[in-house]
């Protein structure tokens, strides 16, 4: 349910008229546009036959620079995540080739649990902070974690428990 509809019945719920359309602030504005971002990707999420199909036909390039744009990360960063120096991660970005699948699999893990992150804490820099402090559940700051698959794991199961209340 968009917010619109959301805010007009809420609003008819309460016995007022609805008279006008909720108007999403600026900062929700920006939420809108990074949702945006993972529409592409979110079939991966659902779909664990999409996931491995689009895994083995390999990305486009052009994730990368979704995954800069979500994630707010430095290229030096996407560049330790997944494992490849800078000029190959620029040569990616500039190159209309479809990435290998190591890097797809990896990049739609990255998705995956930003999408989560999303979901967990209602923002996504609510999301990156919480990824660079030690978390004791874990043993281990999320940040230092996201250049494995398995990391990615650990902190996708992390995040679950953070939705159950369930902290150590």
């Amino acid at each position: 349910m968009s917010k619109i509809v959301k805010r007009q019945a809420a609003t008819a719920a309460a016995g007022q008229s609805v008279s006008r359309p909720y108007v999403i602030p600026v900062h929700d504005a920006s939420a809108f546009m990074l949702h945006d971002l993972f529409v592409p990707y979110e079939t991966y999420f659902k779909s664990p036959l999409a996931k491995l199909g689009a895994i083995k036909q390999g990305l486009h390039a052009a994730a990368i620079t979704d995954l800069i744009r979500v994630t707010g990360a430095t290229q030096v960063d996407i560049a330790k995540w997944l494992d490849i120096t800078e000029p190959t991660l620029r040569k990616h970005i500039q190159g209309s080739r479809d990435l290998n699948q190591g890097l797809s699999e990896h990049i739609i893990q990255l998705f995956e649990l930003f999408d989560k992150g999303l979901d967990t804490f209602g923002s996504l820099d609510e999301f990156k902070s919480w990824l660079k402090h030690y978390n004791p559940g874990i043993d281990a700051i999320p940040f230092d974690l996201l250049d494995t698959l398995t990391g990615i794991s650990i902190i996708k199961a992390q995040l679950i428990r953070i939705d159950y209340g369930v902290l150590a």
